[in-house]
């Protein structure tokens, strides 16, 4: 189920015209930025966006901009390590799966001095479960934050369904930011 979940969803943004996906990532962008865990925020991890994924490219040019830093994951041997950007072009390289990752060599990833966690995935539901790509990097990889830090998921509606099988032990989302709406979900 998980499985077919995960190829329908993917199959469905793939399809999603490219100037389409680029006008919702901006509405995600404009609501992701009005939070004020965002506001409060001075260190932000981010994923960079790739193929029809919620693009956060141009979110985190904007980032350091205005002064903030910005982090970015790095697999290796199946463990997420992290590493700070500060110039886009200039500081990523192509890495694991095709994905700009940092150049340098990045610390063991720990969620000291993190403010807020941006958050790739393929599906969310109404309880902050989430399904990713399938590896579990970023499952093991939350399982180190305190709740205090904020985990916020971007995503487009159709990527949010009403109910996923998750384990007990995953740790959910507080936020999913789509295009039309800032989804709180309950834990019940």
């Amino acid at each position: 189920m998980k499985e077919s979940l995960r190829k329908r969803i993917l199959k469905g943004r793939d399809r999603e015209p490219e100037d389409l996906r680029r006008r919702k990532s901006r509405k995600i962008k404009k609501r992701l930025f009005s939070l004020k865990e965002f506001e409060k925020a001075q260190t932000i991890l981010f994923y960079y966006s790739k193929g029809s994924e919620v693009e956060t490219k141009e979110m985190m040019e904007e980032v350091l901009r205005k002064g903030k830093r910005v982090l970015l994951p790095k697999v290796r041997e199946r463990e997420i390590y992290l590493g700070e950007i500060k110039d886009l072009e200039k500081d990523v390289e192509k890495g694991s799966f095709g994905i700009l990752e940092p150049k340098e060599t990045p610390k063991k990833a720990t969620p000291k001095g993190i403010d807020l966690v941006i958050l790739p995935g393929i599906a969310f539901d109404l309880k902050g479960k989430r399904i990713g790509y399938g590896l579990g990097y970023y499952d093991r990889f939350l399982k180190r934050f305190p709740k205090k830090v904020s985990l916020v998921a971007l995503a487009y509606d159709f990527q949010i369904v009403n109910s996923l099988h998750g384990e007990r032990h995953d740790r959910r989302v507080g936020k999913v930011i789509t295009e039309t709406r800032i989804l709180q979900p309950q834990r019940r």
